[in-house]
Formats: structure tokens, sequence, C-alpha cells
């Protein structure tokens, strides 16, 4: 593995750095940006050649490479730059439109998500299907020239704010064999008539997710991605852009300065207690930095391990509440927090990151299940 960058590498970091610098929202700094700031940012990094930069052109990508598309992810990190509102549709729905999508699909979808014009959706998780997605119970019956669905999604990410769905749902398959089969992704109208979205109050206050449900919601076939049936394929590549990349390295290094500093102004750096926590969070960031850059390697060599991103997505999520929590234990009183408060130590809402790190361990698939994808698919280990 070669660390090292080209001169043109350096330079586009560069361009990205002083990008940001002049263009960032100032109110990012205070606040998350609502909806229509969110749109002008996204609107803002796509004239600039800086959203969906590996993107083919042709597309409304920037065509950049793969190395670029990284060095940008770690840059946005670096700034702590906000995230676009179109992020799922940008991550996984627009590769996955192009990969699988007909050329009309390709025409009608994938440059309106660069631009911000569409806000996706992503129904996977259901009362009875989480991270085991093949017992999804969402059912898509044909009839005619469309496809009659029913059900109801679960912890469904902005689906208040969206306009279109990327829906696993079960087509029923005569005599199948295997329980992946039927499974198949719609591209679904969030406002179509049947559509209800009701959003979840969640332990922090907000209600970033949502239910859906589905009755006799009329989607026309055009309109499904792929064939029936290649629904949990489509999935499983879709979640491999979702837990790979190198910039969750550096936001763990700047976690870790940061409670280093917390530490100093607060004398703790010579309890053994808290220099050993500190201690093995700086081998996690480590771990996670390298193991970034690991993927990034994989991907720009064509050697694709869907399995390590399951193992980096269960030491990243366990990682990231160890250091919520040994935030709170630094911060002492002041990390009952919710808000900003002149006299608290840096980032002082370290209880509302706390509550919402809780979820880090469930959200895009359990640790549970990532452990037995580790220990089948990298380990070899029997099933049992």
């Amino acid at each position: 593995m070669d660390l090292s960058y080209t001169p043109e590498e350096e330079a586009f970091r560069a361009r990205v750095r002083s990008f940001l610098a002049e263009n960032m929202p100032e109110v990012a700094r205070g606040r998350e940006l609502d909806l229509e700031e969110g749109k002008q940012w996204q609107r803002t990094l796509h004239e600039a050649g800086l959203l969906g930069a590996a993107w083919p052109k042709e597309f409304g990508g920037a065509g950049l490479t793969d190395m670029e598309q990284a060095i940008l992810n770690e840059e946005m990190a670096r700034a702590n730059a906000p995230a676009v509102p179109g992020q799922m549709g940008i991550w996984w729905v627009g590769p996955a439109i192009m990969k699988f999508g007909t050329d009309d699909q390709k025409r009608r979808f994938v440059a309106r998500i660069l631009s911000g014009e569409d806000i996706w959706a992503t129904g996977y998780s259901e009362p009875n299907a989480g991270s085991d997605m093949y017992n999804t119970q969402a059912r898509a019956e044909p009839d005619g020239d469309d496809y009659l669905v029913n059900g109801q999604k679960l912890w469904t990410t902005i689906a208040h704010l969206s306009n279109w769905f990327f829906c696993l749902v079960r087509v029923p398959v005569d005599g199948a064999k295997s329980k992946y089969d039927g499974l198949t992704v719609l591209l679904m109208e969030m406002h179509a008539p049947g559509m209800q979205v009701e959003p979840i109050r969640q332990i922090t206050g907000g209600s970033e997710f949502n239910e859906v449900f589905m009755k006799d919601v009329r989607v026309p076939k055009e309109n499904r991605l792929g064939a029936e049936g290649e629904g949990w394929k489509i999935i499983s590549q879709a979640l491999v852009n979702e837990r790979s990349g190198i910039a969750s390295g550096l936001r763990f290094e700047q976690s870790l300065q940061s409670l280093i500093r917390t530490a100093k102004e607060r004398a703790r750096t010579r309890d053994p207690i808290a220099r050993q926590q500190l201690a093995g969070l700086a081998i996690g960031a480590t771990i996670t930095k390298y193991s970034g850059f690991r993927s990034t390697s994989d991907a720009l060599h064509g050697r694709l391990n869907p399995h390590l991103s399951a193992a980096m997505k269960l030491y990243g999520t366990s990682l990231a509440q160890a250091f919520s929590k040994a935030t709170l234990e630094l911060f002492g009183a002041y990390g009952q927090l919710y808000a900003d408060h002149a006299n608290a130590p840096h980032s002082s809402r370290a209880a509302m990151r706390f509550l919402g790190d809780c979820a880090q361990t469930i959200a895009g698939g359990t640790s549970e299940i990532q452990k037995n994808i580790v220990a089948e698919r990298i380990l070899g280990l029997p099933r049992k």
C-alpha cells in the first residue's frame, strides 16, 4: 500500500481546502442547516465540482478519480463541513441506479440527485426485519403495468424531507426456494397516494427517523431497479458504500485531540484511568484510520471486499460509543449539558452526542449481524 500522494492529488487537496475556507456556511458552526440551507450548500458543492466527484460527467459528476473522491471526503471531515440533505442519494442510490438502472432511469433520476432537486430516503428496516433484511414483508403485487405495494418501513431516515423512496419489497414468487427470492428494489414517489410518513420522536428530542406506511401504493414497473429478485444484490453493494472510507478515521483523530485538550484543561492528564482510556482511544482511532486506507486501496485496485466493510462498521460504531462515554467522564458535571455553555469545555453538547451514539451499533446493521458476517465470511467459521 502506497500512502503517499501525487503532486496532482496534493494540488486537488489544496483546492478543496481553499474552497471550504471560503464557501462553507458560517451557520454550520452553530447549528445544523435547515432543508433549504442544506439544498443551497449542496448546489454550491455541485457547481464547484465537489459533489459526486467520482461520478461520470455524463451523470452530472466531476469525473474525478476515486483517490480524489477519498481526499474530498477527508477534507470535508477535517473542516467539519455540514452534511448535505441528499447524501443518501449520493452515497448509494445514485451509484445503484448507474449500475443497475435502465437508460431511462439514469436520465430521469441521477442528475437530479446531485443538484438536490430530488432527496431520497431508503426503506430497508421493518418492524420484523432490521439487519436481517431477508425477512422483508412489504409486498409488491403485480397489477398490469404496475405494482401495488403494501407494508410498513421503520427507522426511515429523513423520510419527512424526501420526495423519493429507494424501497426494498418482496414480489411473490411461486415455489420460492431461498429467503432472498423475490426481494426487489422499487423507486417510489414519497408523496404518491397511499404513502403516509409518521416521524418518530427520538431520545435526543429530534425526529430524524420516521415510520412509513404504504397502502395500495401504485408503482409503475418501469420504476423497478434491476430485475425482480435482485434486491439483495443491489442493497448489499449499496451498504458497502455506506460503511467504507477514510474520513471516519480522521473524525476519530479530531475527537481524540479534543479529548486530550479537555484532559489537560481539567488537570486529568496524571489520572491513570483517564490516561489509559485516552491511550485505548488513540489505538482505536489509528486502527480505524489504517483500515480506511486499506478499504480505499482495495477500491482503487478493484478488490471489492464487502465483508471487510462489516468489520469496519462493527469496530467503528463501538469506538464511537467509547469516545462519547469518555467525553462524558472527562467533562464531569458539564457532560450532562445538552447545549453550549460559556464555562463548559470544548464540544459541550456531550450528552446529546452520547444519546445519539447509543444508536450507532444498531443503525445500518446491528453489531450482532456484523459479528455473524465476520465469523462466517471472513473467518470461515461454521453456522450454528
